[in-house]
């Protein structure tokens, strides 16, 4: 049955005609969600692979590079004007 498709379609389109453009971008992101949805349900999402490593691979990563600084002097450097 095609008719109340078509009809909720317009329904729709015609209630979106009177939203203002901010609630147009909430209604994007929840239209993005249930299409999401549906497709983790199918089964065709994307799967994110998470690689792990021991804790003591990590360790050898300490020091390894050297940035300096300190966030807090130069926040206040920066508010201060100088």
């Amino acid at each position: 049955m095609v008719a109340p498709e078509v009809t909720t379609k317009q329904a729709i389109v015609k209630l979106l005609d009177e939203l203002p453009s901010d609630k147009l971008v909430e209604v994007l992101d929840f239209v993005q969600f249930l299409k999401e949805r549906k497709r983790e349900q199918s089964g065709t999402a994307s799967r994110i692979e998470v690689k792990t490593v021991p804790a003591s691979h990590l360790k050898s990563l300490l020091g390894l590079i050297s940035i300096g600084g300190d966030a807090f002097e130069d926040t206040e450097r920066l508010y201060d004007g100088e």
